[in-house]
């Protein structure tokens, strides 16, 4: 194949990347996970036309990849040449996912990443024998209001009469009090502490990469959300809410207020996430449209 892979820290680079391969996110989920971030870069000659954000684990000479909580997807950046025909880009995307998959095999034992929405062509990776498995988030894309089923429209109803407001704000000891709250309740695990993950939030925000949404009962946070920004994009890839707003339908209110407050702003906001039965539920019945996304592994 025409194409040759290297394997760099993370670095600007004079074309545009995703948020997922933004060196500065990624040093930062470098420091959470303690894991080695890496761009693994395709080149065509001295042409860079592709780049995958990775995180590696060593263990001696034993090499593997994790897809990391702090980093929801690791994005494939695709750079091809504007004119050429459409059958033409179809076969160098699939040209250089297969030598980007055959370096994978190569250089790992074991091989977990999870592609954005959008990289829907994955034959390059499973004829190079790594499994693409589908999984599935909601996104909401702004040519149109959500519309709720009549059950969400119950709990909005609720919601209204119980004086919540909403505010963009960071605050962070209020987010992992309800962040903490709900992981106890769910009996889950997490991969780093949580004085770490503050400042893993502090350092983003600083950065100009992540935002905090709030919905507020007086002066508490009941409900909050942590977003990524990426140039015309949002995620939503943490939230948490109090079990008794939860009841009185603050999750619902506050992703309705999430979507109309964006609205004009943004192209769209994805919700991360429709692979838990209870939460692809909500996510449907607010009227939020269904994407795939694969999950690379070896």
């Amino acid at each position: 194949m025409p194409y040759r892979i290297e394997y760099t820290p993370p670095s600007e680079v004079e074309l545009p990347l995703n948020l997922w391969a933004n060196p500065k996110f990624m040093l930062a989920v470098q420091k959470l996970h303690q894991l080695e971030a890496l761009h693994l870069r395709c080149y065509k000659g001295e042409q860079l036309v592709a780049l995958l954000p990775v995180y590696e684990k060593r263990l001696l000479s034993y090499r593997m990849l994790k897809s990391p909580g702090g980093s929801y997807y690791q994005g494939l950046n695709l750079w091809l040449y504007e004119k050429s025909l459409s059958g033409r880009k179809l076969l160098d995307t699939l040209q250089i996912i297969q030598c980007i998959a055959i370096s994978l095999r190569e250089r790992y034992k074991k091989v977990q990443i999870n592609l954005c929405p959008g990289t829907d062509d994955v034959r390059g990776f499973t004829w190079e024998k790594l499994t693409a498995k589908p999984l599935y988030t909601f996104v909401h894309d702004f040519s149109a209001p959500p519309v709720p089923l009549p059950d969400e429209r119950r709990k909005l109803a609720l919601a209204a009469k119980q004086n919540f407001h909403f505010a963009e704000e960071l605050d962070t000891s209020g987010f992992m009090e309800l962040f903490s709250a709900m992981n106890s309740r769910k009996n889950r695990d997490i991969s780093f502490t949580y004085v770490q993950f503050e400042q893993f939030i502090h350092s983003l925000h600083v950065q100009g990469l992540l935002r905090q949404y709030n919905l507020y009962q007086e002066d508490a946070i009941v409900s909050s959300n942590i977003l990524l920004m990426d140039a015309d994009k949002f995620y939503t890839v943490f939230r948490a809410t109090a079990s008794e707003a939860l009841k009185n339908g603050a999750s619902s209110l506050h992703t309705m207020q999430l979507i109309e407050s964006l609205a004009g702003n943004i192209n769209s906001l994805d919700f991360c996430g429709a692979n838990v039965p209870e939460v692809a539920r909500f996510k449907a019945a607010l009227g939020l449209k269904l994407q795939v996304f694969y999950q690379i592994s070896l």
